[in-house]
């Protein structure tokens, strides 16, 4: 009977053996199949979700961030024109040309009196930052309808085109000079392709300048209206009013830039 009971109690032991040795061989075969808190698999580091499948090859390139125009301030020792090129760029305009001279002598010399004469005058010791400046003078009450009349012009260059929704902008100084009322002026451009009407809508169309004032910096821009071959049939006029006045007019400085998205973005940011 003892015998018995031994053979039996063998035989369940090896039963019970090989049914522990098969389930081990299932755990070893399944995956993770007794995974070890912490994420940490069969003794190794966890796997970083974050880690590109393959990791040799780099990461995509970024766009660089957008930058902003510098804020300190333009050297002031610049000469006059590069001064003026250093300050529109900073307004955002882009690849801008000098549609009438390439210097402010250059404007000054093409610069004429329309039934007025042109007097040269020294500004050498008026601290302003260029170096030239003429004297116009109405002499004459002008009718309310021939504002035009009496006018400082300029015609734009022989070698040039203009074409429709080029950007001129630039910078003239205006300055009162003494004569029996207020100096004043009117800024167009005109053409003859349309008869003489106006190209386009200039931002300053009436400037009034009080006596005391001194030298007044004046922004301006207008957008071409029509396509003009050669550029020197466009005359860039100053009108000079209906009252009789003086007017003195330096430091002309005129752009001419392609009609771009960044171009009539910069006319907004001009300090009119």
């Amino acid at each position: 009977m003892k015998l018995k009971i031994a053979v039996l109690l063998i035989c369940l032991c090896v039963v019970f053996t090989a049914l522990a040795a098969a389930a081990c061989g299932e755990k070893k075969e399944g995956e993770n199949a007794n995974p070890i808190p912490g994420g940490v698999v069969d003794g190794g580091q966890a796997p970083d979700e974050n880690t590109p499948e393959d990791p040799t090859e780099p990461p995509p390139p970024t766009d660089p961030p957008p930058t902003e125009p510098p804020t300190e301030p333009i050297d002031p020792d610049l000469p006059y024109y590069d001064y003026l090129d250093e300050e529109f760029k900073r307004f955002g305009f882009e690849d801008g040309d000098r549609i009438i001279a390439d210097t402010e002598q250059g404007i000054m010399d093409l610069l004429r009196g329309k039934d007025t004469a042109k007097i040269i005058i020294d500004v050498s010791e008026d601290g302003v930052p260029f170096e030239t400046a003429a004297r116009f003078a109405v002499t004459r009450q002008v009718s309310d309808n021939a504002f035009w009349e009496i006018a400082a012009e300029l015609n734009f260059a022989s070698d040039k085109t203009l074409t429709e929704g080029d950007i001129i902008a630039g910078v003239m100084w205006m300055r009162d000079g003494g004569g029996p009322d207020p100096a004043q002026c009117y800024l167009a451009y005109k053409t003859p392709t349309n008869g003489w009407g106006s190209e386009g809508d200039m931002s300053v169309n009436y400037i009034e300048l009080d006596p005391g004032d001194g030298w007044q910096k004046i922004y301006f821009y207008g957008e071409n209206a029509v396509d003009e071959d050669p550029a020197s049939t466009a005359v860039f006029c100053i009108f000079l009013g209906y009252e009789p006045h003086t007017i003195e007019i330096g430091g002309i400085y005129v752009m001419r830039y392609p009609s771009t998205d960044a171009n009539i973005s910069a006319t907004r940011k001009m300090p009119w």
